[in-house]
C-alpha cells in the first residue's frame, strides 16, 4: 500500500506541472550548472517548456522541453513503471530524475516513482 502511494503521490509531482500557466516550478539552478560543467548522473528536479512529444520508443516516452533560451533537454519516463503523460506544446512541465550530459543538452531519464532511487525516483 506505501508504495502505490508513494507512486500516486511522485506522479502528482510531475503531472502536477503539466498545463501550469502561474508559478515557476522547481528551480533549474542545479541542472544548468550540471549542463556548464559537463557533468551526468546527478539527481536533480527542474522545470521547463514543452516544445514537443518525441515519440515512445520501446517502453520510454520521450519529451523535448526547453529550459531556457540556450537550454534544451530530453525527458524519458518509463511507461512500464508508471502511466504515459499526456501533455501538449507550451505546457509547463516539473520533473525530477537522473540528468546525462550531452552537447545537445542532456537527457533527464528516470522521472517515474521508484523507490529504489534517491528521493523516490522522479
Amino acid at each position: 500500500m506505501k508504495s502505490i502511494i508513494a507512486r500516486l503521490l511522485m506522479a502528482a509531482l510531475v503531472l502536477g506541472g503539466v498545463g501550469c500557466s502561474g508559478g515557476s516550478g522547481p528551480s533549474n539552478e542545479r541542472l544548468e550548472q550540471a549542463f556548464a560543467d559537463g557533468r551526468s548522473g546527478i539527481w536533480l528536479s527542474g522545470h521547463g517548456i514543452l516544445v514537443r512529444e518525441l515519440g515512445t520508443t520501446g517502453s520510454e516516452q520521450r519529451f523535448q522541453v526547453r529550459i531556457s533560451e540556450d537550454l534544451s533537454i530530453v525527458l524519458k519516463r518509463d511507461i512500464e513503471a508508471a502511466s504515459r503523460i499526456s501533455a501538449q506544446p507550451q505546457d509547463r512541465l516539473s520533473f525530477h530524475g537522473r540528468y546525462e550530459f550531452h552537447g545537445g543538452g542532456g537527457t533527464v531519464s528516470r522521472i517515474h516513482p521508484d523507490p529504489s532511487q534517491p528521493g523516490g525516483g522522479g
